[in-house]
């Protein structure tokens, strides 16, 4: 019989071990909170002049890319500290950071719109059971309107679409990731995704909105069947791609080598350049401009009237996907260099704040838009263009409240449920420490 030597043993428990991320802690990433303050003033200004750039569109798709990336690499820090992921804590903290204020903005519409607006309450009934069961996307799809205008007529918190996107992400994502971690799966688990995200891009390009056919009549459609034909417009993909970077960054050694401190920078900000220019890509308001001036400017129109198989290339074929892609670098050189030059402007302090304050803007602003301008005469009032900034001030104002009163104290309560001695308080940017009791030590 072979004796069982000591290098066996190594090489045996060298093969049970899990997957174990070596990238830096993730800490205060000022660039971060600056790309969400341009991404809230990007939404803000677009959905109060629709023509400005519809491709605009795209910053949810850095959104997406940005919170898969962060979610997955603090999941994977969390093993790496603790041998485990608290899922009780994990979905706390995702209830206690989103619920609150979404569910008062939901409330708020139905009070408005009882008050004022009872014509709408039908529908608004609607979306709200979409929204609080995080399936608005399903239901109310992006392109829905291409479908049938009706069906869209009197939506009201369509902006849930992407708040349900991201809450199914969570809630598939802890596990997924807990399991690829002790099976040695992560890598796999990049793979995959990144080749499902590529597909699904492929078939946007190929002009295929969804895994399952266009109904031929939408309005009475099964409304499961109406969504999943139009699920690729809402960019799971862009989710994966922020997970396999995520991956890719848990693989990267820490310090990067030397010649990464040359080129990674220079690729970032192509990278940035790139998105920014896919983003105003399908905008009317710069090509009247242009041409205007005699010049010429790569329009590209955001998206057919009907999805029906149009031919001809549009914005929305192409343009997620670019700027999901573009945004990689970046991000990877913001949450490895710290020092880079534009990671120090994008953490300029209006920007940041706005960023921190993104999430209240995104959830209530259409609330506000619809006070200022249908209940209070705006759209009459207001210049098409004008009311551009006016509209951005005046919601920003009006959500301070809430962020202020529900979500910064929201925010208070959940780093009680932190899973690590030391968090990032989103309040001040800074790590803290978190005090726990017996029952929250690692067992």
């Amino acid at each position: 019989m072979r004796p069982y030597s000591a290098a066996m043993a190594t090489a045996g428990a060298k093969a049970q071990r899990p997957f174990v991320s070596v990238a830096p802690r993730l800490g205060f990433i000022g660039g971060f909170d600056g790309v969400r303050g341009i991404g809230i003033l990007m939404v803000l200004f677009n959905h109060a002049y629709s023509p400005l750039s519809p491709s605009f569109a795209g910053i949810i798709d850095v959104f997406f890319v940005m919170s898969a990336f962060l979610i997955t690499s603090l999941l994977m820090q969390e093993h790496r500290d603790r041998d485990t992921i608290n899922m009780r804590k994990f979905y706390a903290r995702r209830g206690i950071r989103l619920l609150p204020s979404a569910y008062l903005c939901i409330v708020a519409w139905l009070l408005v719109t009882v008050l004022f607006a009872r014509e709408r309450m039908g529908t608004l009934l609607a979306e709200s059971a979409a929204a609080v069961t995080y399936l608005y996307e399903i239901f109310f799809p992006v392109g829905l309107g291409a479908l049938d205008p009706q069906l869209t007529e009197h939506l009201s918190i369509d902006q849930f679409w992407s708040l349900a996107v991201e809450e199914q992400f969570y809630l598939f994502i802890a596990v997924t990731v807990l399991v690829c971690i002790r099976k040695r799966w992560m890598v796999q688990l990049a793979i995959g995704l990144a080749l499902l995200a590529t597909w699904i891009g492929w078939q946007r390009w190929t002009g295929v909105p969804g895994p399952v056919p266009i109904p031929a009549d939408p309005a009475s459609a099964n409304p499961v069947q109406r969504g999943l034909s139009l699920l690729w417009l809402s960019r799971p993909d862009s989710l994966m791609w922020g997970v396999a970077l995520a991956v890719v960054n848990a693989r990267l050694p820490d310090p990067l080598p030397r010649a990464w401190k040359r080129w990674l920078p220079r690729v970032g900000a192509l990278g940035l350049l790139v998105a920014a220019a896919t983003m105003l890509l399908a905008s009317p308001f710069l090509n009247d401009l242009a041409s205007r001036a005699g010049l010429p400017f790569p329009y590209v129109q955001m998206a057919p009237t009907q999805i029906d198989g149009s031919e001809g290339i549009y914005w929305i074929n192409f343009g997620h996907s670019v700027t999901a892609l573009a945004f990689i670098p970046p991000m990877l050189c913001m949450a490895r260099y710290t020092e880079w030059s534009v990671n120090r402007a994008l953490s300029w302090k209006p920007l940041r704040f706005l960023g921190r304050m993104s999430y209240t803007v995104y959830v209530w602003h259409t609330l506000v838009y619809f006070v200022v301008l249908d209940l209070l005469g705006g759209n009459e009032s207001l210049g098409e263009k004008w009311r551009v900034p006016i509209l951005a001030v005046i919601t920003i104002v009006a959500c301070l409240p809430v962020f202020y009163g529900v979500e910064r104290r929201a925010l208070k309560v959940k780093l009680k449920f932190a899973s690590e001695n030391q968090v990032l308080d989103l309040n001040t940017g800074k790590m803290v420490p978190v005090e726990r009791g017996p029952s929250d030590e690692p067992g």
